[in-house]
């Protein structure tokens, strides 16, 4: 029976269908109806507890995480998602809290600089003493190499050794038909792009030779201003524990940027002219005449983490050896002195949904014909760890892998019902489509990020999956609410990055609506159900070069 036909049956029929084969694209009606409100709710309640801690890894937060989501996955009778019969996977790290100092001089006289109030200095090398010697600093613009774009930031200097000042996110390059706007053809427009990211930029400047990189900090919706990010920003820095432990920056400092032009105007530089030849591809880096010398003292320690790993075991017989994998990362930000960082939308919330999803794969009258996998993972708030461990070291090959669908960063969660849902990173896959019908039959619409300036598709765990060339989809609620004035998600967004985002507050509140929670995750239930029934598997569309990597096809 074709789809549009089932689209205008009523609901009852649809799950009749369904149970008889007739429409593999119709979720059971007993698997929707799984997800409530109520059974969101108490998951989020329990992992944002005072009790938890903020679940940060490496402390008993993280204990009481995995005990509760191994004891889920046994009550509803998952098997085990580890080969080797456990529940767990093991992700070795270290934790690595930073202080430091550095000094500057600028045509042979010291610049002063406060430490704290003016910048910070962070390295992740894992040893107790990092000295990066007086070192020549080098103006390297936005710091990207993107030969898509022919963008090269370096083009035409040796930085071996030195320590580059660049600025932060893409080059903001303005739109030649519209000045007032930005090239939606040059690093994806307003949306923060790969390029735009700390870690990116960091990855690209050792890859150049250079020690070290001084950011001149950029104001952002979670963080205005300098002091709201030393204040939030976690203080401990994590790594993975494996061969490529020292193969990065000696050290990273953010300045503040009244510092920055201030140090620039000291070597005869204007920020505002440097930022302008910025936004050009020829633009040239700028020696300053100026040398700084860090020392970071760090406090390390080894961390056995774990990825949390279920699984419903394929029906078909050649099928079953074909995977779709939810993910949600468990962790969050932990304590910091007397404050606990409760983690309630991120992602308790996406801990939970992926629990839900779970529950309602159990109720469908047969297992699906590929193998579905639950995973929880750690460290995606130290740099999406325990997914990049996972895609680094799969427990099933990411070539048999068919999906990611990740959840992560539900915001809009408690406010009820919306009639769009946003895709991050929308075009990228063929598993946009499924979304959109899923979405369809709910009578609702599928728009892109609707706060494309954040970048989220690129501070998630689906991004691993993405670069290892899984077909990887992730998903934002709507800001549209049913009922509520024009306007209305897209404040109550703002408020959430500016009052809760990465804080304190990101707790349980007593008005939440999760109504619209469940939508969304009936969307995704469908989806991955598709996924996991259809003899085609998705395909990429457009995959930019910055997704591929030699992790790809392990």
């Amino acid at each position: 029976m074709s789809r549009t036909v089932c689209c205008c049956l009523p609901a009852f029929l649809l799950g009749c269908l369904t149970l008889s084969g007739a429409d593999p694209a119709v979720v059971p009606q007993g698997a929707m109806q799984a997800i409530t409100p109520e059974g969101i709710l108490q998951h989020i309640k329990v992992l944002a507890s005072n009790e938890y801690e903020g679940r940060a890894p490496g402390t008993a937060g993280e204990k009481k995480s995995l005990e509760y989501l191994v004891a889920q996955c046994r009550a509803m009778k998952l098997a085990p998602g580890n080969p080797d019969g456990t529940f767990l996977q093991r992700v070795p790290m270290w934790g690595i809290s930073s202080s430091g100092e550095i000094a500057v001089q600028v045509g042979g006289k010291s610049f002063a600089l406060q430490a704290g109030d003016e910048y910070r200095v962070i390295s992740t090398q894992p040893k107790a003493e990092v000295e990066v010697a007086a070192a020549p600093v080098v103006f390297v613009g936005y710091g990207v190499v993107a030969p898509e774009y022919q963008w090269d930031d370096y083009k035409g200097v040796d930085v071996k050794g030195k320590v580059v000042m660049l600025l932060g996110g893409d080059p903001p390059v303005p739109d030649p038909k519209d000045p007032t706007k930005l090239d939606p053809n040059v690093f994806l427009g307003p949306e923060l792009s790969y390029y735009g990211r700390p870690g990116t930029k960091a990855d690209v400047a050792w890859s150049k030779g250079a020690v070290a990189v001084v950011t001149l900090f950029t104001p952002r919706g979670m963080y205005p201003t300098f002091a709201s990010m030393a204040r939030f920003l976690p203080r401990e820095s994590m790594i993975l524990r494996d061969r490529y432990s020292t193969q990065r920056i000696a050290a990273t400092v953010t300045l503040t940027t009244e510092k920055g032009t201030q140090l620039l105007a000291s070597a005869g530089q204007e920020l505002a002219a440097l930022r302008k030849s910025a936004l050009s591809r020829e633009f040239k880096p700028v020696a300053l005449g100026a040398t700084m010398a860090i020392h970071a003292r760090n406090q390390v320690r080894e961390i056995d983490s774990a990825n949390v790993v279920a699984k419903i075991a394929g029906s078909d017989a050649k099928l079953r050896h074909q995977y779709v994998v939810y993910s949600g990362h468990w962790d969050h930000l932990g304590r910091q002195d007397d404050n606990i960082f409760h983690g309630a939308s991120d992602n308790a919330s996406g801990a939970a949904g992926v629990l839900e999803l779970a529950r309602a794969f159990t109720k469908l009258p047969a297992a699906p014909k590929r193998t579905v996998v639950f995973l929880w993972t750690t460290a995606e708030e130290k740099g999406l760890l325990g997914a990049k461990h996972y895609v680094e070291h799969p427990l099933y090959p990411l070539a048999a892998t068919a999906a990611n669908l990740n959840l992560d960063y539900f915001s809009n969660w408690g406010w009820g019902k919306t009639k769009d849902i946003s895709i991050l990173g929308i075009g990228m896959s063929s598993l946009d489509d499924l979304v959109k019908d899923a979405a369809a039959r709910q009578g609702r619409v599928v728009t892109g990020d609707t706060a494309p300036e954040e970048g989220f598709y690129w501070r998630s765990d689906h991004l691993e999956f993405a670069m290892g060339g899984v077909p990887s989809l992730a998903t934002s609620p709507g800001i549209e609410f049913v009922g509520k004035a024009e306007g209305y998600g897209a404040q109550k967004r703002q408020e959430y990055i500016r009052n809760d985002y990465h804080k304190p507050a990101d707790q349980v509140k007593a008005d939440w609506d999760l109504t619209g929670a469940v939508e969304d995750l009936q969307v995704l239930l469908e989806t991955g159900y598709r996924v996991a029934q259809e003899a085609a598997r998705p395909v990429w569309r457009k995959r930019g070069p910055y997704l591929h990597n030699a992790r790809a096809g392990k």
